[in-house]
């Protein structure tokens, strides 16, 4: 892997970070994802295996050391690794369909934040348990639909913000 596609990842990652420590809780000590959204960029942007991994089991150990959730660390890791796969099979899919790539990082935020919160979920609920006596059915409600909603927001406005500056999957790669 080139120098600036690390330094591009590392960046969104940090900046995801940064975000994911400082929103606070909503309902049960779950948030919005907002590391997750910047895991999706940071994969479609530099698209290959190895990124996909790594950011993947980074995204995973960031987000279980600023996790709000009772017991959250290991169910973190685990839906960030099932996540960013199920991401990285998603964009190669996508990859050859002629649409907007605006319109890919929506797809791609929603169903990626809707498999993450279920990963998440059902991870957290075979190892630790709900927090609360919430069901899986009010969390997925609650929390995973408005988080996938706002995700896709969140990814194609920050997408096209990306975009504008001139950092593509193309630019890059050059």
């Amino acid at each position: 892997m080139k120098v600036k596609h690390l330094t591009m990842s590392a960046i969104l990652l940090a900046i995801g970070a940064i975000l994911h420590y400082i929103v606070p809780g909503i309902f049960a000590g779950m948030k919005p994802d907002f590391l997750l959204s910047m895991m999706f960029l940071a994969i479609f942007i530099n698209f290959n295996a190895t990124n996909v991994v790594a950011t993947s089991i980074a995204c995973g150990l960031i987000s279980a050391l600023t996790t709000t959730f009772p017991g959250g660390q290991i169910p973190n890791i685990i839906d960030k690794c099932i996540t960013g796969f199920v991401v990285g099979l998603l964009i190669y899919a996508l990859r050859k369909i002629p649409i907007p790539q605006t319109l890919k990082m929506g797809i791609i935020g929603l169903i990626g934040t809707l498999i993450s919160g279920t990963a998440f979920l059902g991870s957290a609920y075979l190892l630790v348990g709900l927090p609360g006596g919430a069901s899986f059915g009010a969390l997925f409600m609650g929390v995973v639909i408005p988080a996938s909603i706002g995700n896709v927001i969140f990814i194609i406005l920050f997408y096209q913000i990306i975009a504008r500056i001139g950092l593509s999957r193309e630019t890059l790669s050059e």
